[in-house]
Parts: structure tokens; C-alpha cells; sequence
């Protein structure tokens, strides 16, 4: 039985005009189901207060319109009333620290070169790194002793 079976025969169990097959069937969901749980405690509270008994003071004369609204007017509330669902955060956090674990392993495992070749790259034979203090080498003798003159007027010797 699903949920509204159950919540619409409730009163019954309540009132005892169950079968016994149906009450055990009735009383098994309720012990796993917190919502329908719910709704019996409350509708066995209601009847509890509102039952005509000599020692009470109560003077609510139950009518068979009345029980049909409150049923219907807990059906319609059960109806529109959804459950919270939170955020499974004990699911995704661990799945995106996998993910994050996984793919920093993968960079350092397939990706990133590995020093040696690093190394190896910077003492190819065509490797060269630039040096501008080494062009007035390229310079001739002549040209080296202007370079020097130039630099001496406009910094100063």
C-alpha cells in the first residue's frame, strides 16, 4: 500500500473497524513511514481529546459530516504537503574530492614533464637563451668603442 491508502484508512484504524490482515499491514508502514506515522499520532490525538466519555467534559457531539470534512480536509492538506528533501551532501562531497584527488593524480602521473626531461630540454645543443649584454660581443672594435662613448655621454663615465 502506498501513503494515501494508508492515510485514508487511518480513522479506521483509529475507530477499530479494520480487519485484523489489513491493521497488521496498516501498522507495518506506519513504523517505517515517519509522514503517516505522523498523521496517526495526530488523528488518534484528536480522537483521544474529542471522544465522548462520561468522565469528560467534552461536549463535541461527533456527526458524520463533520468526521467527512476532517478526512477530507486531511487528505487535501497530505496532498499539497511535500517532503523537504536537504541536499545530499554525504553523497556529492565525497564524489567531487574523488574527482579533485583523481585528476591531480592524473596531471602529475600523465601530464606534468618530469624533471629530467626539463633538464634535458634546457642542454639541447639549439637551446639558447638571450642575452642582451652579449650583442656588443657581435660588435666590431670600432663600433664596441662608439657603444662605450655613447653610453659614457649619456650616463656619465
Amino acid at each position: 500500500m502506498n501513503c494515501f491508502d494508508i492515510q485514508e484508512k487511518i480513522i479506521d484504524l483509529v475507530l477499530g473497524e479494520l480487519s485484523p490482515a489489513d491493521e497488521i499491514l496498516i501498522r507495518q508502514h506506519l513504523r517505517e513511514c515517519p509522514l503517516c506515522r505522523q498523521e496517526f499520532q495526530l488523528i488518534s490525538e484528536c480522537m483521544k481529546t474529542c471522544s465522548m466519555e462520561s468522565s469528560e467534559t467534552c461536549t463535541c457531539y461527533f456527526q458524520e459530516t463533520y468526521w467527512e470534512g476532517f478526512v477530507e480536509d486531511m487528505h487535501h492538506r497530505l496532498e499539497h504537503e511535500t517532503p523537504e528533501k536537504s541536499f545530499p551532501f554525504h553523497i556529492v562531497l565525497p564524489i567531487a574530492a574523488s574527482a579533485l584527488f583523481a585528476l591531480t593524480i592524473g596531471y602529475y602521473v600523465f601530464i606534468r614533464p618530469k624533471p629530467a626531461q626539463t633538464v634535458k630540454d634546457e642542454q639541447a645543443p639549439g637551446y639558447y637563451e638571450y642575452d642582451p649584454y652579449e650583442e656588443i660581443y657581435e660588435l666590431s672594435p670600432e663600433e664596441q668603442e662608439q657603444f662605450i662613448e655613447m653610453i659614457n655621454q649619456r650616463y656619465g663615465p
